[in-house]
């Protein structure tokens, strides 16, 4: 038990390794190459399956962050101050790690589709793997930033050598970005390290000495910096280029653990960190959740393009999760990461049908589609079940996550509550019109032979709706253990 985090974490890197010295000549050795592959994100992901339902049983009974699992070791200490090898998995990081592990599963069944370069697409994958499983778990503020550092190459090389046309330029949007994000949070750590006083950069240490100016400048840049990593209004743009422009698989990954990550760094730092300013300034932050919610469902509208159609769907859904952060309440909370959840594999699903009917029809215009479902209608099935949990319909995850994020920030801030509820209504009909244009309507002779869902797709796409419907009918039993880890967050936000 205690090297289960790190192998969840670096299990992925270990078969990248392996892969590396494999050859790749032809088609066998290639399928030997994605079957190692497989064997890596595989193994992540059972491990943290039967972590999770350890963390039910022991999570769901009682306790904060300390009582959560821990793998702590000293990682440097000849330096200004100690620095800890430090995993954790609580309530939060617990279905989250579910989320990405089952998306980097299926990005790696969707490697078949990849047939050149096929040993570089899959190593860094599983580098990239590794680097947001190490986010999840990190409990130490330095690894935590190591781990943010390592998102970008791998990232940036998956977009620039697999994507399309405009790749190069999707490519260096994300990088710049990203590098800043780090940049950022590089400066949090310097201010957290030195004000701490303890002379260790680990997340369990005492963080109430801060002085005022220490912990706003801390405040605003963490949340700048995992706004961006979020895809919030105004700092959304490189998202929308990576996600029209990156092959579907890569595109799929950006969507369902990247955007995640943002919001669960802004709960672990930005507010468990700074409660004092998060508080102060939770109005701004409510307010960029409207602006952000309208931006995302009204851009969305106005999008010919598919894959950037759900960008601007993934803007406004993540400004729900900004509107739980600026409610602060742990109703909301929970239902926060409930949604990031939901989001991860309700976006995942939308990018990888969306690649599909592209493929398909040979064109990313919506207004050149319509009429697909008569010889598609798996295709277009798969499509609804995930906009239907994007919309929040019951049984599917996105439904109690809405809820409860409505729910536990009406109390606290009842405009902003009431403008993203109404800004749902406009996502609702965006995605049904979208669906609408392209699958309905009268067929197409040029789409006469357009072909359903291959066995490789149903391969990829049914643990995405397995996990949609498990997350949606047993929300009983995962909330107790999300309410358990942002139990921690709500005691520091009113001065615990």
């Amino acid at each position: 038990m205690s090297i289960i985090l790190s192998t969840i974490v670096w299990s992925p890197l270990l078969f990248a390794l392996i892969a590396l010295f494999l050859p790749e000549r032809n088609d066998e050795q290639r399928a030997r190459v994605r079957t190692i592959a497989l064997g890596g994100a595989g193994a992540s992901f059972f491990v943290t399956t039967f972590f999770a339902i350890l963390g039910q049983i022991g999570l769901g009974a009682g306790g904060g962050l300390a009582s959560a699992y821990q793998e702590s070791h000293t990682w440097f200490s000849n330096f200004l101050f100690q620095a800890h090898y430090d995993l954790v998995a609580d309530g939060i990081t617990l279905p989250l790690l579910v989320v990405v592990t089952t998306v980097f599963g299926c990005a790696i069944f969707h490697s078949w589709k990849v047939h050149e370069r096929v040993r570089l697409y899959v190593i860094l994958v599983l580098i990239l793997e590794t680097a947001v499983n190490g986010v999840l778990c990190s409990a130490d503020f330095v690894l935590f930033a190591a781990f943010w550092g390592l998102l970008l190459l791998p990232m940036y090389l998956l977009i620039r050598i697999y994507g399309g046309d405009g790749s190069r330029r999707a490519a260096a949007w994300f990088a710049g970005f990203h590098a800043v994000s780090l940049a950022l949070i590089i400066a949090t750590v310097a201010i957290i390290v030195a004000e701490a006083g303890t002379q260790s950069s680990d997340m369990g240490t005492d963080l109430t000495k801060f002085s005022v100016t220490a912990e706003t400048v801390g405040f605003w840049l963490s949340f700048l910096a995992f706004a961006i990593a979020m895809a919030i209004f105004p700092v959304h743009t490189w998202m929308l280029e990576a996600q029209a422009k990156a092959s579907p698989g890569v595109a799929m990954i950006l969507s369902g653990t990247m955007l995640l990550l943002g919001g669960y760094g802004m709960m672990r730092i930005s507010l468990l960190v700074f409660p004092v300013p998060a508080h102060y300034y939770s109005f701004v932050i409510t307010g960029l959740a409207v602006v952000g919610a309208f931006w995302g469902s009204i851009g969305a509208l106005r999008q010919d393009e598919l894959r950037r159609f759900i960008g601007y769907m993934n803007v406004a859904q993540m400004s729900l999760v900004l509107l739980a952060i600026g409610a602060q309440t742990s109703v909301a909370l929970v239902g926060a990461v409930l949604l990031l959840a939901g989001q991860g594999f309700g976006s995942a699903m939308l990018t990888l049908v969306s690649g599909a009917v592209e493929e398909r029809t040979r064109t990313t215009s919506i207004r050149n589609m319509g009429g697909l479902v008569s010889q598609a209608p798996r295709l277009a099935g798969f499509w609804l079940v995930a906009a239907a949990s994007v919309i929040g319909v019951p049984m599917l995850a996105g439904f109690t996550g809405d809820f409860m994020v409505f729910a536990g920030s009406f109390p606290e801030h009842r405009i902003a509550t009431v403008l993203v509820m109404a800004s749902v209504i406009v996502t609702t009909g965006g995605l049904l019109w979208v669906a609408s244009r392209v699958f309905f309507g009268p067929a197409r002779d040029q789409f006469a032979r357009v072909r359903d869902v291959t066995l490789l797709d149903l391969t990829v796409l049914i643990p995405l709706v397995a996990a949609l419907v498990l997350f949606g009918v047993r929300v009983g039993a995962v909330v107790p253990v999300i309410a358990n880890g942002v139990l921690e967050i709500t005691t520091r936000m009113s001065g615990g």
